[in-house]
């Protein structure tokens, strides 16, 4: 909660001190009127391990792979205001091989796809008066299809599990931005507040098992899950 505070604190009195020395942005900045924006981030996981006790189980040998692809774009409607969209694609695989306290084997096999798809607006405070280092807001809607399918072999008998996961969310994330060279620009920033409504639904075998409703507001701050994209602005306009 300190962070959320300490977050919002940063933000709300830069953007006073900014007011207050008024600074003028350059008619240069790629920050104006008729510019429009297309970005990308990504990252990607390799974790394997043997022989590894947990409480009830162990787990003698585990793949996991993972990556996640997001590209974004947008059009500024003002200096200080654009709108946009973007998409974020995440796979993973999982292959793992456990053994219970009464030495029986189980061999588990997981694959999960999830496709978000946002919209949202974006505020921009300059720092400079060149436009190449600024505080941003963005706040988005984004919708969530979550797929995942599992397969547990043990004893001879196969039990298979898919999980279907929608959600409507709704997000506030600021962040820095600086201008490396023209038109390219970095930008750092961190999921501060979201709203959550999931609807979660499991079938085992074929068979409609259950199916779960949430709803969530997360205000915590990880700043270990820091964004780190890049873009490219460039003009349309006049």
């Amino acid at each position: 909660m300190k962070r959320l505070i300490f977050t919002f604190f940063i933000f709300f009195i830069g953007g006073k001190a900014v007011a207050q020395n008024e600074i003028t942005v350059a008619k240069n900045s790629f920050l104006r009127e008729g510019v429009a924006f297309a970005g990308f981030s990504g990252g990607a996981s390799l974790r394997e391990s043997e022989n590894e006790n947990l409480l009830l189980v162990t787990i003698q040998q585990q793949s996991k792979k993972g990556y996640n692809l997001i590209f974004a774009g947008g059009y500024l409607l003002k200096p200080d205001l654009a709108v946009g969209a973007g998409m974020r694609f995440d796979q993973s695989r999982i292959s793992k091989t456990l053994v219970d306290p009464d030495g029986i084997i189980s061999e588990v096999r997981v694959a999960g796809s999830i496709i978000t798809s946002s919209v949202y607006v974006k505020n921009f405070i300059p720092l400079t008066t060149n436009g190449r280092i600024n505080l941003y807001n963005i706040a988005g809607i984004a919708w969530v299809a979550d797929r995942s399918t599992s397969e547990n072999f043990s004893q001879g008998v196969l039990t298979r599990t898919y999980t279907r996961k929608n959600a409507l969310q709704l997000g506030i994330s600021p962040g820095i931005q600086v201008f490396v060279v023209d038109g390219f620009a970095t930008e750092v920033g961190v999921n501060v507040a979201g709203l959550s409504a999931t609807r979660k639904e499991i079938a085992v075998n074929g068979v409609d098992d259950s199916s779960v409703d949430t709803l969530d507001l997360d205000l915590r701050v990880n700043i270990l899950s820091l964004n780190i994209s890049f873009y490219y602005y460039f003009p349309i306009g006049k």
